[in-house]
């Protein structure tokens, strides 16, 4: 259910992000607040009480004293409208109607500063005629990491304001920028802008900069409730990923720097797509075949025409779907080779779009994946394909597991046998939260140590795969 909970405040975000480019009456404008008043009213009709509710505390959403990771990330936008409208959080209550979530989004998208405070903010919407849409009272941090509300009006949020650990702090801000910078290069291209290669490759060199043994991995966090945000996640995991194959193999800093940069940009060519072709849920016919494959192309010549793009980058973008035995698209002659960094992009690419959440499809274990891409040899470099299985273990880091004797815990890295990684417990038996302190880290490896029953897949939630 608390996924549910996540799509809700990301498919804000996202109409929000749509109204920066279009107008009130677009109709991707007005189709995401549509679809925002189905889910509320969906949701609102099971157990979940009268009101769907969140809080945002230090720059990120907060739910029944948690953070949540994956709207954090995807949804920086709404954070800064919270943030500028100095309130703690938000109720939606029905009956909410669609044009009240086309205004949210558009003093969202037009907001460019902090209001005096939030008796501001309350007038602003009375005057915008926004009703069912509740501003909490910004929160303050008691005794305890409890979080406590300031002064003002009561919190409508009806959640206990009490915090569970945040493992995720270091990396979030980080994630959060790479999400945005995707983001904002995909649509600047769509229509027809120039591509910000000098914020891409900062957010690259932060992610190399932050991202060592241990630390934990939140790519699992990243879902895709809509078909715009799926198209950013990729990139941003697939960003991710680069990072971890090219530290595997020895490569220097600044070539990882690169190829963290090329996978946020290697499907920047995706925005010259139709969207009736980009998103169709059915098979392409031959002709939207034809013009799908012509991404890579453009992808290449969208950075190309920006002088910035290293040689890298542009390998990426153009080689990212040309197999190891030369096939593939854009079509090449026999005796071409794609060059070592779009085999690595071309690896990470196809590994996270088998094992990703899709709008269209459950995700995949990492064991069934592999399988998959070492059963056709000749479409993958054999050295970045293993340098990623031995970084990623069969249970990739971020990934959460079930223990044999019902605990849970999370992935920090792989172990010395890829079956055995290192875990750090998260939950009781019973399924119980444990408290700050009483996680435990476990390496799978030691002969003593318990064993893993299911694996919760990468940006689903849910028990999948029983070893």
């Amino acid at each position: 259910m608390e996924h549910r909970f996540s799509d809700l405040i990301i498919l804000l975000a996202s109409g929000i992000n749509q109204r920066r480019l279009y107008f009130d009456d677009h109709p991707k404008v007005q189709a995401f607040s549509r679809d925002f008043v189905i889910q509320l009213r969906d949701l609102l009709a099971g157990d979940e009480g009268d009101a769907f509710s969140f809080g945002v505390y230090k720059g990120k959403f907060v739910r029944n004293g948690k953070y949540l990771v994956g709207p954090s990330i995807a949804g920086r936008s709404l954070i800064s409208f919270a943030e500028h409208l100095g309130c703690g959080g938000f109720s939606f209550t029905l009956p909410l109607e669609p044009r009240h979530i086309v205004t949210f989004f558009r003093l969202a998208a037009t907001l460019k500063g902090p209001l005096p405070g939030l008796d501001a903010a309350h007038r602003l919407f009375q005057d915008e005629g926004i009703a069912h849409i509740g501003l909490a009272n910004p929160f303050i941090e008691g005794k305890g990491g409890r979080l406590e509300e300031g002064e003002g009006r009561s919190s409508e949020l009806g959640s206990d304001p009490v915090l569970a650990s945040d493992d995720f702090s270091s990396l979030m801000g980080i994630y959060q920028a790479l999400y945005e910078i995707v983001a904002r290069n995909n649509a600047s291209t769509a229509q027809g802008g120039a591509v910000d290669i000098a914020d891409a490759r900062s957010s690259g060199e932060k992610l190399v900069n932050a991202t060592g043994n241990g630390v934990m991995d939140v790519m699992q966090f990243i879902r895709y409730p809509d078909y715009d945000s799926y198209t950013i996640g990729h990139s941003v995991r697939v960003g991710a990923l680069a990072v971890v194959v090219g530290r595997r193999l020895g490569l220097a800093p600044e070539v990882i720097s690169d190829l963290a940069t090329a996978g946020l940009l290697h499907d920047l060519g995706k925005g010259r797509i139709p969207e009736n072709i980009l998103f169709k849920p059915d098979k392409l016919d031959s002709e939207e075949r034809k013009i799908m494959q012509s991404h890579p192309v453009l992808g290449a010549e969208i950075l190309l025409a920006s002088g910035e793009a290293s040689e890298i980058m542009v390998s990426a973008a153009w080689g990212h779907h040309i197999r190891y035995d030369g096939r593939g698209y854009p079509a090449m002659p026999p005796w071409h080779k794609p060059g070592f960094a779009a085999a690595i992009i071309h690896v990470c690419d196809v590994f996270e779009a088998l094992t990703a959440t899709r709008p269209y499809k459950k995700p995949m274990p990492p064991l069934q994946a592999y399988e998959i891409m070492f059963r056709d040899r000749a479409a993958f470099d054999p050295r970045p394909l293993a340098a990623l299985v031995q970084a990623l273990g069969l249970y990739p880091p971020g990934s959460e597991v079930v223990l044999h004797d019902g605990r849970r815990a999370v992935v920090t890295h792989a172990g010395n046998d890829l079956n055995n990684p290192v875990i750090r417990t998260t939950h009781d038996p019973l399924g119980e939260p444990l408290d700050a302190g009483a996680d435990e880290i476990i390496d799978l490896g030691r002969p003593d140590s318990p064993q893993i029953a299911d694996i919760l897949l990468i940006g689903d939630g849910r028990p999948a795969v029983t070893t």
